[in-house]
């Protein structure tokens, strides 16, 4: 996703100029970042477990939100700045506005902040231990790749069913 936000920030460049780019620059980003609220609810309600689902959810949305609305003036602000990219090629010289360079920076944050993230998943193994076997190892990565894979599916498979 961060590589999808630059088309949306160059301004002076013949690039940022052209339509179809952006268009597909928004279409990337909606598809890669669109899944990502669904698969967030899933592993929170897991690490979470026995909490409220419907808590954990709303908790979380409503986190979002907030620190979505106090991004906006930051946003704003960073908006008004333009950093030039390779100013002493006249063919390839251009600027980026600093909103742009506040969300990448934001989403490069966070991938490495859940690249490492390995919290236990309370409700799998309680899935696991009901099932009888007491001494039960789970792979956690292995198990929310599998997750991930399971509520992609169910998005793609909504989004087919239109």
């Amino acid at each position: 996703t961060t590589f999808l936000l630059i088309p949306l920030g160059l301004t002076e460049h013949s690039l940022g100029q052209e339509p179809a780019l952006l268009v597909l620059a928004l279409l990337g980003l909606g598809m890669t970042a669109g899944p990502i609220q669904p698969i967030n609810a899933e592993l929170a309600v897991d690490i979470t477990y026995p909490s409220d689902e419907t808590a954990v959810e709303s908790v979380q949305q409503i986190g979002g939100n907030l620190v979505s609305a106090l991004l906006v003036p930051v946003a704003e602000i960073a908006a008004r700045k333009d950093y030039q990219l390779l100013p002493n090629n006249p063919t390839l010289a251009s600027d980026l506005r600093g909103d742009v360079i506040l969300l990448a920076t934001i989403s490069i944050i966070t991938y490495f902040f859940f690249s490492n993230f390995d919290a236990p998943l309370r409700r799998t193994m309680a899935d696991e231990a009901s099932e009888g076997d007491d001494n039960v190892v789970i792979d956690v990565k292995a198990k929310a790749m599998n997750s991930i894979k399971s509520i992609t599916s169910k998005v793609d498979a909504s989004f087919n069913n239109r």
